[in-house]
């Protein structure tokens, strides 16, 4: 698949005209002048020919012939472009074409080529590696001066933003850019196609962030300017999302469709991501469950399985996709699909959130921070020419350093207090509660002698054979598991348990989990996530606030000493 900021690309590498030819040979081609290769090379990729190699291998032959390092590393680029499917010859190719214009003082193009391996990263959805590639090229495009890369990369920039919900930010990357894509039209062919796409992402931004009508008026203005264009079909897709939204599921349903069927013809790949197809199959699966059609809604769920299995394209929004296939094949009690999905979920659970939250931090260490302190370095400099602000600074500056003194301090305390206690949780047994004798005192003495005595010996059982583990658990439920009522319960376990019914479940859980997780190395590279659902909790945060509850402690931070220990 191509990824759609390529046809950008191409706008500062190749031009777009016709031309006509006969049947050719390579030793024929090679003949041909540079411009007349590059020009036929580029109007055979738009249609995927089997002719295309043939060409790209002339031009690098030719480049090698001549000893022309900047010829031969369009030869190794135009030679990447012919494995859209093949991820590791795309970046061997890649690499050889930036191996080679490094010995040259071509900087320009360097940075054309650092942008290309992050897109075809970014395209297999290792977005670590993408943004950094992105970062040292906007680097350079900073220094050289190439303007028309900067607004590229910050466009990628900003995709990667809107994956981990920074849509503010987001949105003022992408103006940015179609402020200077706006220049541009009347100028030259395809003028408006980098607009068309920047608008594209500026309207899924719109619509991700829940501005439904600034996304639709950004939108309509987006299907006028495309009209009869190909591109046209991702101002479709999101119109079809925008009438999900409205609830207007069979006209979303007709839209998405129209759009998916353009777009996946082999010839229109270049105008596509696989977070467009995931949107389009999801929200297909969204509607067709908004008007109760389950089974062709699961259809289209599982076809974004079929598309991650392909791609391994990992993005928080699938988790819902996979909920909704469980669920179905938990109904129709399917149970080997059922196990399927779910360990498919774990499994893309555990990378996704290793993934985003890595990239997360290398967006904001190395993309965020950097700009924040070239901020910072322009208010101190205009703070230095005001003689009359000097004091004013000097303040600041004691004030930041006070608190980044304070901050490391506060740390290393938290720290010690966190070590301490770990050591001492290692330490203690984590064996449930012990069975009290009734007492007459007792706030239980409404209950007669032998309910109270069942009641203890059911939960006791309910101890023993780990029935806290199950999900949703509450007094009621249980109480009437046990032949009683939630009020009888509730007074055994204030009295007995000497805590809420809540705080008594969470206990047990807690206990359960800390014995697994020091006995069960596999277990312990289960996410926090993961190991939350293992245990009967609905969602991480609420795991984590009752593991720190009864133990001072988060799960994460208890996890990594564990796996130091093992490891020293």
């Amino acid at each position: 698949m191509w990824l759609r900021l390529y046809k950008i690309t191409l706008l500062f590498l190749i031009s777009c005209i016709g031309y006509g030819q006969s049947e050719e040979t390579l030793d024929s081609i090679v003949k041909l002048e540079y411009k007349e290769i590059r020009v036929r090379f580029n109007n055979l990729i738009e249609t995927n020919s089997t002719k295309t190699g043939l060409y790209a291998k002339a031009y690098l032959q030719k480049g090698k012939k001549d000893k022309d390092d900047l010829k031969i590393t369009t030869g190794l680029y135009y030679t990447s472009q012919l494995y859209p499917n093949d991820f590791e010859k795309r970046v061997i190719y890649i690499d050889s074409a930036i191996d080679v214009i490094k010995k040259t003082n071509h900087k320009k193009y360097l940075v054309i080529l650092k942008n290309h391996k992050g897109t075809v990263y970014e395209t297999a959805a290792f977005f670590d590696i993408a943004l950094d590639n992105y970062l040292e090229s906007l680097e350079l495009a900073k220094k050289t001066n190439f303007l028309p890369y900067i607004y590229i990369l910050q466009h990628n920039i900003a995709i990667l933003k809107r994956k981990f919900g920074k849509y503010e930010e987001a949105k003022s990357l992408f103006k940015k850019a179609l402020n200077y894509e706006k220049l541009k039209i009347g100028k030259e062919p395809n003028d408006s196609l980098s607009y068309l796409l920047t608008l594209s992402e500026l309207v899924t931004t719109y619509r991700q962030n829940k501005e439904l009508d600034s996304a639709a008026i950004l939108n309509d203005k987006g299907m006028q300017m495309s009209n009869k264009k190909t591109i046209q079909s991702l101002f479709r897709l999101n119109k079809g999302i925008l009438h999900y939204h409205y609830k207007e599921h069979e006209i979303a349903i007709k839209n998405i469709n129209e759009a998916v069927q353009v777009l996946l013809k082999s010839d229109n790949r270049q105008y596509y991501e696989t977070y467009d197809l995931i949107d389009a199959y999801f929200f297909l699966g969204k509607s067709y469950n908004a008007l109760s059609n389950k089974r062709q809604s699961i259809i289209y769920y599982k076809k974004i399985d079929s598309v991650l299995q392909k791609t391994n394209y990992l993005i928080p929004k699938i988790r819902l996709a996979y909920l909704e296939i469980i669920k179905y094949y938990k109904s129709v009690d399917d149970k080997n699909n059922q196990l399927y999905y779910i360990n498919r979920l774990l499994h893309n659970d555990s990378i996704v959130d290793r993934n985003f939250r890595d990239v997360n931090n290398k967006l904001i260490k190395e993309y965020d921070t950097p700009i924040l302190l070239s901020e910072q370095e322009k208010l101190i400099a205009s703070l230095e020419k005001e003689n009359t602000k000097i004091s004013s600074q000097n303040i600041i500056i004691s004030i930041l350093l006070a608190v980044s003194i304070f901050g490391f301090g506060y740390y290393y305390y938290r720290q010690r207090l966190y070590k301490k206690r770990f050591l001492k949780l290692l330490d203690t047994t984590t064996n449930s509660d012990q069975k009290k004798e009734p007492s007459n005192n007792s706030s239980s003495s409404s209950i007669n002698k032998e309910t109270l005595n069942h009641l203890l010996d059911q939960l006791q059982q309910f101890e023993e054979k780990k029935g806290y583990l199950k999900s949703n658990l509450n007094a009621k439920d249980l109480a009437k598991s046990f032949g009683s009522n939630s009020s009888y319960l509730s007074k055994v376990v204030n009295t007995f348990k000497e805590k809420s019914f809540s705080s008594y479940i969470n206990d047990l859980r807690i206990n359960f989990v800390i014995d697994k997780l020091r006995e069960d190395s596999m277990f312990r590279k289960y996410t926090v996530k993961a190991i939350a659902q293992e245990i009967g909790f609905n969602n991480a945060e609420a795991f984590s606030k009752a593991f720190y509850k009864k133990t001072g402690i988060y799960p994460s931070y208890f996890i990594k000493e564990l796996e130091k220990q093992q490891s020293t």
